[in-house]
């Protein structure tokens, strides 16, 4: 474990980690304060989904290759530094995030097609590998500059856009034979970044104009919750090889929505239209990991 953590590439990522659930945690307040509508429920679900994928997208490339190199160094930092050119500036502006957004899927694009030049002929697997991976990241890219172009349209080129990236990997690791996935690295990455996310969450309710009851409440359940998961962790087998972890990271998206539900219920004063969804992201997220529990003998 020791070992893990104290990897460049472990360090660097986490200080990945950090900024962006930073800015996922102010998003869920603020964004919803500014439109209380559904539709800005959903926008906002929608952008969520979008920066949590790119983090994603960045975890699940190094997991792949596995490389401490300056290579992958530069391109970590780099996203960390568009990350937190938008949470400095700390604006709302649609037309601002979208601009984010391209330049982050810009940097995974040219990442996965340096990789692919840089692969030896040699290593042909790996090489059919990042092929179409390359293509899949400039059709997400594409996508997201359309939605800047096309401005009035742009939360449908999101989806697209996560629709590309989050599906159609999906389907091309069922085709073709590729290496496994590390599943300890990225459990714990997942694990890492659920529980950032909870305490930048808690931070941000900090700077609100709640009550101290409330903030309190907050206090209890999320370590609460945090336990809870802790425990859930601890029953996953880290051991488990094959394995695409596909499902597990659809709970832990579950696992995130969870918090932030539980966190703008509280927030706005006990707001019940988020009781439906929070009791549903919970259900899901409990099912999508029975499947990695380790098996009683």
């Amino acid at each position: 474990m020791l070992k893990f953590i104290l990897k460049k590439e472990t360090i660097l990522t986490t200080l990945y980690t950090i900024s962006l659930s930073l800015l996922i945690s102010i998003f869920s307040i603020k964004y919803v304060y500014i439109d209380k509508s559904i539709y800005g429920f959903i926008h906002f679900i929608l952008l969520f989904i979008i920066f949590f994928n790119s983090w994603l997208i960045e975890v699940v490339h190094l997991n792949r290759y596995g490389k401490d190199n300056f290579l992958n160094y530069f391109f970590l930092i780099f996203q960390t530094l568009v990350v937190l050119n938008l949470l400095i500036r700390n604006t709302f502006d649609i037309k601002f995030i979208l601009a984010t957004l391209v330049l982050l899927s810009v940097i995974l694009s040219v990442q996965h097609i340096m990789e692919y030049i840089l692969t030896d002929n040699k290593q042909l697997m790996i090489k059919k590998l990042t092929e179409p991976f390359s293509y899949i990241h400039t059709g997400r890219t594409l996508a997201l500059f359309l939605g800047l172009i096309f401005i009035d349209y742009c939360y449908w080129f999101i989806f697209l856009a996560f629709t590309i990236s989050q599906l159609f990997p999906s389907f091309i690791s069922r085709s073709i034979h590729v290496r496994d996935i590390n599943f300890n690295h990225l459990t714990s990455h997942l694990f890492i970044i659920t529980n950032i996310i909870a305490i930048s969450l808690w931070l941000s309710d900090l700077k609100l104009n709640i009550s101290t009851k409330i903030i309190l409440l907050i206090s209890i359940v999320f370590i609460f919750l945090l336990t809870i998961y802790r425990k859930i962790f601890k029953t996953i087998d880290r051991t488990l090889t094959k394995q695409s972890g596909n499902t597990y990271i659809v709970g832990i998206y579950f696992t995130i929505l969870e918090l932030i539900f539980i966190n703008l219920f509280f927030v706005l004063e006990y707001d019940w239209k988020y009781f439906l969804p929070l009791y549903t992201c919970s259900i899901i997220s409990n099912q999508c990991f029975k499947q990695y529990k380790k098996q009683i003998r």
